[in-house]
């Protein structure tokens, strides 16, 4: 596999986009045993435009040169300063290539424009590759109140991370 950087355009999604953004997630997910739940961790993904958009935040498409989607990107304030990243999926020929870091950063990049203090995420355990990531980009495992709006985990997604945001 190439690992040089690729050139890459982020495109805002929308409920049009809903199909191709249900599969690649869910087979992102089945990868690991893992899949799109609908009904209640994805239910975000039933209505991208109400649930990114009117709600101030982003969902994009990550895409390549030729709009093939190798990825999506989303976030939304979680309130009291604090942003969410819902969702960075990649697709498998896209991994390895720095885009996964391109794409938190842009999010920290967001977050800390919109004057957010803090950025925080769930994901589950056995996605070793995220947590990785997660980690090496200084975020740290937290639970309870410092998870804000991740303090109540599920089955699926049974852990949650913050990165404290500085000047």
């Amino acid at each position: 596999m190439n690992s040089g950087i690729m050139d890459i355009v982020y495109r805002r999604a929308t409920n049009h986009d809903r199909p191709v953004v249900h599969r690649l997630i869910d087979a992102a997910l089945r990868e690991y045993g893992l899949h799109l739940l609908l009904d209640t961790s994805d239910v975000d993904l039933n209505d991208i435009e109400a649930e990114y958009d009117a709600r101030g935040g982003r969902f994009e498409l990550i895409e390549d040169a030729d709009g093939t989607m190798l990825g999506v990107l989303a976030w939304r304030p979680g309130g009291a300063g604090v942003v969410e990243l819902k969702k960075l999926y990649l697709a498998p020929a896209a991994r390895g290539r720095g885009l996964g870091r391109r794409a938190l950063a842009r999010v920290v990049d967001a977050a800390r424009a919109d004057g957010a203090h803090a950025i925080v995420l769930e994901t589950a355990e056995v996605l070793a590759e995220a947590n990785r990531l997660y980690a090496q980009s200084g975020f740290v495992r937290v639970q309870g109140a410092a998870a804000a709006t991740f303090a109540t985990l599920s089955d699926q997604c049974d852990l949650a991370y913050r990165l404290d945001l500085t000047s």
